[in-house]
């Protein structure tokens, strides 16, 4: 037996509260899962947003699209053309502030990061904030995909959040372009309720590009609404494109970005085409296999690998016109298509052939 006397207590020892429940149990901290990214949670709360449930950024499209495929669909997913409306920064911060509040209690969050604009030098990052997977599952297919955007800090100059549906609140449609203290500028976009479909997000879009890049210096890039049908040497800008065109092989589809130095860049990977001309063959490799996103009915968004540049446009057709003519001037076709000054002056650089179609 050992002679050794039983330690006295320590005076802090003495003050310790009993534990009346397993070690390790006290203090238990969360774990990374899919749906709970830290970094990604804590990136939300620079855009007002805090998780409460499952947040889910650039969610694998096989994943998407099985969520999708048992989601309530988009409210008026046909909508016609809608144009958000431009708010002054006091209205708009409320709508920011409810709908970024509601998000933050939504079940499931979706987060799709990317770009509009496929050349590195000509793109805008961008960020979408959704409670729906028909939503992420359409930008999928539709962002372009940066590899040095996987930091979820990296600043967004576009940031748009999504709450499909209204709960007893007004159905909304808004932006505001706003200049931080740090001389940051960012657009933000709300669409709460339905009326807006994914061809209205998309130009919407790429209007706020257009603003954002906005220069009066000559040469400087231009962001066009329009679709380009591209042989090996020449290329096409068709303005007012149906979707029976981009289920043909078009080289961009819904946006462009043109820069006179450097050629076309599409501002989207992917079309929104009929329904009816898509099918999804089995691809040899998971890497490989397409997952279209059905939007409604009619429409389908599907991804399409466009190069990332193409030729200054040698034709551009204006569809909806009054009446087939050709060798428009470039006053006439910029009027018609509502182009800037920027655009008159590439067209003009260039000596692209102008017509008008009905």
């Amino acid at each position: 037996m050992s002679s050794t006397a039983v330690p006295t207590p320590s005076f802090a020892s003495e003050l310790e509260p009993d534990v009346k429940g397993p070690r390790h149990f006290i203090g238990s901290f969360p774990e990374e899962t899919e749906a709970n990214n830290f970094e990604v949670n804590w990136s939300l709360g620079d855009d007002d947003i805090t998780p409460l449930h499952n947040c889910y950024r650039n969610r694998a499209l096989d994943r998407l699209a099985a969520a999708a495929a048992v989601a309530a669909p988009v409210a008026n997913a046909a909508a016609p053309a809608a144009t958000a409306t431009n708010s002054p920064a006091g209205p708009f911060l409320d709508l920011w502030n409810d709908v970024t509040k509601q998000l933050s209690h939504s079940a499931d969050l979706y987060i799709s990061d990317g770009a509009v604009g496929a050349h590195a030098a000509l793109r805008t990052p961008i960020r979408v904030v959704s409670d729906t997977p028909r939503v992420a599952h359409a930008l999928a297919n539709l962002l372009t995909k940066v590899p040095t955007l996987k930091d979820p800090h990296t600043p967004r100059p576009i940031l748009v959040v999504w709450k499909s549906s209204t709960d007893k609140d007004e159905s909304a449609f808004a932006y505001n372009i706003d200049t931080n203290l740090d001389g940051f500028t960012q657009a933000k976009l709300v669409v709460r309720g339905g009326g807006v479909s994914i061809e209205s997000l998309l130009q919407n879009v790429l209007s706020l590009k257009a603003q954002l890049d906005a220069s009066d210096e000559a040469g400087a890039p231009v962001t066009l609404a329009a679709d380009v049908v591209a042989t090996d040497s020449t290329s096409t800008l068709v303005f007012g494109a149906n979707a029976a065109l981009r289920g043909a092989q078009v080289a961009a589809a819904h946006g462009v970005i043109w820069d006179p130095s450097i050629g076309v860049t599409p501002a989207f990977q992917g079309a929104v085409v009929s329904s009816a001309v898509v099918s999804t063959p089995k691809a040899s490799t998971r890497r490989h296999q397409t997952y279209p996103a059905a939007w409604s009915t009619e429409a389908t968004v599907v991804a399409r690998a466009f190069a990332t540049i193409l030729p200054h446009p040698t034709h551009a057709v204006a569809h909806g016109a009054a009446a087939n003519k050709k060798d428009v001037s470039v006053e006439e076709f910029v009027k018609h298509v509502n182009g800037s000054a920027a655009l008159a002056a590439a067209l003009a650089q260039h000596g692209t052939a102008l017509s008008f179609k009905k």
